[in-house]
């Protein structure tokens, strides 16, 4: 029975392995995320405030998850 699970989950990891290669491989894209409308932030999908659209047309994600991406970038360079 656990030569069953295990190549179950090995076969899980493989097909998410896959799935996080086709993500990683598509280029970003451009500008908010619409819902219903509204202009949603791509990570959190929480709205973007219009006072951040107005100051910087094209955003794609909030002030919280812009700050994060940011501080990450920043990690990964030095």
């Amino acid at each position: 029975m656990s030569d069953i699970i295990d190549r179950a989950q090995e076969e899980e990891m493989r097909i998410r392995a896959e799935a996080l290669d086709r993500m990683r491989a598509r280029p970003p894209e451009p500008g908010p995320l619409f819902i219903d409308g509204v202009a949603c932030c791509r990570s959190c999908e929480e709205p973007i405030l219009s006072a951040r659209i107005k100051a910087k047309p094209g955003c794609s994600r909030c002030v919280a998850c812009q700050g994060e991406v940011d501080l990450r970038s920043q990690f990964e360079r030095a």
